[in-house]
């Protein structure tokens, strides 16, 4: 009796966390680098480039990135969904996390995109898109 009590609790603390996502697939999405052709940036650089913005829009549009790969080294996150990965000269994070503001409880979710302080030495390294989802209330 006390396991079957123990697990609806597990259930009903699972439901009262859960967020009703918009259907990703297909989001378009703003490739966080116009105009690689006519920047003037060499060719592997425009590559680099392309590779993360790839990966970033197919993050937006509910997809696993195409170039970067899982890493397993990083540190495995407290908030049980977000997800790692590396690409050639940045890092890719996968945001999944609960997160309130005020009264508004919701899950934060989407991209962030950090480059290799040797090949984004401005101010700029980090490019993200968060957007957060209220949770479902009964």
């Amino acid at each position: 009796m006390t396991r079957v009590l123990a697990l609806l609790g597990l259930l009903s603390i699972a439901g009262c966390n859960s967020s009703e996502f918009p259907d990703a697939k297909g989001t378009p999405c703003q490739a966080p680098f116009a105009n690689l052709s006519r920047s003037g940036a060499n060719a592997e650089d425009q590559q680099i480039l392309r590779e993360a913005s790839e990966d970033f829009c197919a993050v937006v549009a509910g997809m696993e990135p195409l170039h970067a790969k899982f890493d397993d080294a990083a540190p495995l996150p407290s908030d049980g969904g977000t997800l790692f990965y590396v690409g050639r000269k940045y890092k890719l994070t996968v945001l999944n996390s609960l997160s309130s503001f005020g009264s508004f409880e919701g899950t934060a979710r989407g991209p962030i995109l950090t480059f290799d302080e040797s090949f984004a030495g401005g101010n700029t390294n980090e490019i993200s898109n968060i957007r957060v989802y209220p949770l479902l209330r009964p």
